[in-house]
């Protein structure tokens, strides 16, 4: 009866070490910080980076950018 028992308690420990390594897996528990929101600059780097915009486009955008910021 004491070998049942302890073979009862390492499967109780094996499926929590499993259900927390779960978690971990799918960042609910460590979630790094991220922002909450991308500044409208941030935005428009990535659009540029992607190849969405054109330099030209993406100098005027900037600009309007700071400009309204600046008001």
């Amino acid at each position: 009866m004491g070998f049942g028992i302890h073979v009862v308690g390492l499967i109780a420990v094996i499926v929590i070490a499993y259900l927390i390594y779960r978690l971990i897996k799918s960042e609910k528990i460590l979630v790094p910080n991220r922002p909450i929101s991308k500044s409208a600059e941030d935005i428009l780097a990535e659009r540029y980076a992607r190849g969405e915009l054109t330099k030209e486009q993406y100098i005027q955008m900037r600009d309007d950018i700071k400009g309204a910021a600046a008001r």
